[in-house]
């Protein structure tokens, strides 16, 4: 153990352990920068307040320009560039035109999403204090905080927030909120004078206070140790900066599908080529056949379709008080397999709270006894030794455990304005070094003195006390509690309020950040869907336990993980993450571990959603898959490094959106099979053709007004379907798990195939009657918008068939579907529009076909679900 040394001993700079080491010159060496800048004095100075020492870089913003050009880093956009150029140099304007468009809209809504910069980074920098009291040549003054230096001594008091990080040279009754930081919902006392071992973490040190943290009751002062990069905060801002954003789920399942459709397009159309040259084919027309070809396989309405589901997703999270920052975290939440949640204000209430009464003579009450005939005495001593305030409205103010007793005894049917208004001949005010608050109140022709504090230090005020009872007590201690000891005199006294003794006990009372209400069934719920929750706190690890088995987790003493047993295993990686991995309560844990956690249950295959609402929380909340901030207690940095809010903090509505991304990525999935499809069914037309001898069934102006237009105005609706209604009874989608797996191959093959079929047949018919490479080619079209049609409707449920299911489920995909067949109708009659698609009205026979095709989708369709779904069922 070493003793941290008074300021008023640090006689040279070199006792400050480094990287703290500064002296005077540093704010010398500032401004002669500055000046060497090309800076006059006053610029200087004015530049030093603004970027001074104590202030955080800046976060690097991304140009719009780069943004635009970043979206066009696809390998399916190389091949939609690839085939604009060809159509372009072979004169094909129209083909490359539309193509041009569909790259430059996909380009432009890419570019809206990312625009939105995260704000983490600012909001650090405005936990920096604004102004701070400092002592600089014998003489005080105000100066702005981010012109601090080391070396500076500054005045602290009540109300304050920490400006830099500082080793404290004096303290009157400093307490100070560190939840932000460590995650403790109970300010912590300061001591300058404490020994403390050399390796004592930041947080835990009770002779420094860090930046970014507050003051809540006392004064104090002390010497600047660390600014801006250097200090505690700093070092989170850093992790901040460092930390790789992990990619929610669906962005990492959609640019695997990205690459393994370029991959087959390619694959297709170099021995597509090869067979075309062998047969002699024209060059011209070998490429035009490789674009259309590309056009086909490529899904280029997919962009647009996922990206309106998801935001049909955000406005239904909304609804359900689930803030969405970062549209692919709309399905991400869904797909998580565990949740990593703070523990201080997402899972309990981050109020201290009376949660259990210990009496002397061992009698037991909880929370709903507070008003029981025993404990009238308990009540009363609670509320009269007791520094807090009751405010304007009733409510009580001041520190978090006095406030807790004046609920208590408000709650068990005491008078509280009355109580407060009883005279107090002396009181002795709680001090940490003393560990006790003594007051002195009238009764009769003396005084009674009541006492509470630490339960060592009031059993030596107390008589004989039953050591069954302290060993009840200390049990509860050991159970996580915080508690304190009360006891009073017996009779009309004089006491000495500073040694009093002969006391008798009353009993301890055991005191707790309760647990949120809601969260328990949340959890149930969580296990229900298969989801896993962690919980990592800065509390004691009694505490984090006690807490954890009130919110229904299943957690033996051995899964309790601690920062120090983090700590111990930093050099061997593979024990750590035995140990990270086995853990289910992680407690005492600090920021940098936190993201550790984070990293390692991810690497082991899981998707990780972490929860949180303080500084501390915010590198994991970036790392993490999908990062969950509190809305209303949440910090700033909590809010901007997470990928969702909660706008009522409240953990219950983590489980409506993983409802709701549940029923998102059921939307896409479904989204992505129409679309593919209609891809491999254009795909089987053009090989088909080719290996048949038939001529082109589709122009790659068509194809394109298939994919984007007509097939656009139905995919994008299923965005807005509702669910089924048992997504919280399927356990999560292996995180492994493509999007294209094999009941949506399955389900998309025999449909796409017949489709093929029909459209073969088609040409193959209207050739041998002598009708026009254009009629052929108009018909063709018709009948493919037909099968969208069925095809889309059929698939409105991967399960249930269409007669069972409901006809207005989603009422935004029938208009979707009147809308793409308006579409085609005006392509058929009006002129301009059918002189660039090449359509015109078909005849009745044709007509005929194309309903028969209709009604042969829906019933293979139809065959195939079931199929699925026995197979499904027997797997």
């Amino acid at each position: 153990m070493i003793a941290e040394r008074p300021i008023d001993q640090l006689h040279t700079p070199a006792l400050i352990p480094r990287p703290w080491h500064a002296t005077s010159a540093v704010r010398v060496m500032a401004l002669l920068n500055t000046r060497a800048a090309g800076l006059s004095a006053s610029d200087a100075a004015a530049r030093l307040a603004h970027d001074g020492p104590n202030a955080l870089a800046p976060p690097p913003v991304a140009s719009m320009l780069r943004l635009f050009v970043r979206q066009f880093d696809s390998p399916l956009i190389y091949l939609l560039i690839a085939a604009a150029a060809i159509s372009l140099g072979l004169g094909h304007h129209t083909d490359a035109g539309f193509i041009g468009v569909v790259l430059l809209v996909n380009a432009a809504i890419g570019t809206v999403q990312e625009s939105k910069a995260a704000d983490s980074l600012a909001a650090l920098g405005r936990m920096i204090g604004q102004t701070a009291t400092v002592l600089r040549d014998g003489a005080a003054s105000v100066i702005d905080a981010r012109a601090l230096v080391v070396g500076d001594v500054v005045a602290l008091e009540s109300g304050m927030a920490v400006p830099a990080d500082i080793r404290l040279s004096s303290s009157s009754a400093l307490r100070v909120d560190q939840s932000t930081f460590t995650g403790e919902s109970v300010a912590v006392a300061k001591d300058q004078a404490a020994l403390l071992p050399d390796s004592m973490p930041p947080g835990e040190r009770t002779t420094m206070v860090l930046a970014g943290t507050m003051i809540e009751q006392g004064r104090g002062g002390g010497i600047v140790v660390a600014t801006g990069a250097d200090t505690a905060l700093g070092a989170i801002d850093e992790s901040l900066r460092t930390a790789k954003a992990t990619p929610p789920p669906l962005v990492i399942r959609l640019d695997r599908l990205a690459r393994q459709i370029s991959l087959a397009t390619i694959a297709l159309i170099i021995p597509f080529a090869l067979v075309l040259l062998v047969q002699g084919r024209p060059g011209d027309q070998i490429l035009l056949l490789a674009v259309a070809l590309a056009v086909s396989a490529i899904p280029e309405g997919l962009s647009i379709a996922v990206t309106v589901a998801l935001a049909a997703g955000t406005r239904r999270m909304a609804a359900r008080n689930v803030i969405v920052r970062s549209l692919p975290a709309v399905e991400g939440l869904g797909a998580c397999t565990i949740i990593a949640s703070d523990k201080t204000g997402t899972l309990t209430r981050n109020i201290l709270s009376v949660e259990r009464i210990l009496l002397a003579d061992g009698q037991t009450f909880a929370g709903a006894d507070w008003g029981a005939d025993a404990l009238p005495e308990m009540r009363r001593a609670a509320a009269l030794c007791n520094e807090a305030a009751i405010g304007p409205d009733g409510v009580p103010v001041g520190d978090s455990v006095d406030v807790a007793l004046l609920r208590f005894a408000g709650e068990g049917g005491e008078d509280l304005r009355a109580l407060h208004a009883v005279v107090r001949t002396a009181a002795l005010p709680y001090e940490p070094v003393r560990k006790f608050s003594t007051v002195a109140v009238a009764e009769g022709k003396g005084v009674r003195v009541f006492a509470k504090g630490a339960p060592e230090i009031i059993r030596q005020m107390c008589r004989t006390i039953d050591p069954a009872a302290f060993a009840a007590a200390a049990a509860m201690a050991g159970e996580g509690y915080r508690v304190i000891a009360v006891a009073a005199s017996d009779g009309a006294t004089t006491t000495d309020l500073t040694a009093p003794n002969d006391l008798v006990l009353l009993g301890w009372i055991g005191l707790i950040d309760p647990v949120r209400p809601e969260v328990p069934a949340a959890i149930a719920r969580c296990a229900e869907a298969g989801i896993g929750v962690r919980m990592v706190t800065g509390d004691h690890p009694g505490t984090a336990l006690t807490i954890a088995r009130g919110l229904g987790l299943e957690v033996a003493a051995e899964q309790v993980v601690t920062g120090a047993q983090m700590t111990d295993l930093v050099d061997q990686p593979e024990r750590l993450a035995t140990l990270v991995l086995g853990g289910r309560v992680f407690a005492r844990i600090e920021p940098v571990q936190k993201l550790e956690i984070v990293r390692i249950l991810a690497a082991s295959g899981e998707l990780v959603a972490v929860t949180g609402d303080g500084l501390n929380d915010a590198p994991a909340l970036q790392a993490a898959h999908i990062g969950v901030a509190m809305g209303v207690a949440g910090t700033d940095v909590a809010r901007g490094a997470a990928d969702l809010v909660l706008a009522d903090d409240n953990f219950a509505s983590i489980v409506a959106g993983v409802e709701e991304g549940r029923v998102t990525y059921a939307n896409v999935r479904r989204i992505v099979i129409i679309l593919l499809a209609t891809g491999v069914a254009e795909i089987g037309m053009f090989i088909g053709a080719v290996m048949l001898g038939l001529p082109m069934p589709l122009t790659a102006v068509q194809l394109l007004w298939l994919n984007l237009v007509t097939n656009g105005a139905q995919d994008v609706m299923l965005g807005f379907g509702r669910g089924e209604g048992d997504e919280l009874r399927q356990p999560p989608r292996p995180p492994s798990a493509p999007i294209l797996d094999r009941s949506a191959i399955a389900l998309m093959i025999p449909p796409a195939l017949l489709m093929t079929g029909l459209a073969l047949c088609l040409v193959a018919q209207m050739r041998a009657e002598g009708r026009p490479l254009a009629e052929i080619q108009n018909a063709v079209l018709l009948m493919t918008v037909l099968f969208q049609n069925a095809y889309v409707l059929c698939m409105r449920s991967e399960r249930r068939s269409i007669v069972r299911e409901p006809l207005f489920s989603n009422t935004w995909l029938l208009v979707g579907v009147g809308i793409a067949l308006a579409l085609q109708a005006t392509a058929m009659l009006w002129l301009p529009l059918g002189s660039v698609l090449g359509t015109t009205p078909v005849s009745a026979a044709t007509m005929r076909f194309c309903v028969v095709a209709v009604f042969g989708t829906i019933v293979v369709t139809e065959v195939t679900k079931q199929v699925v779904a026995l197979w499904q069922g027997r797997a």
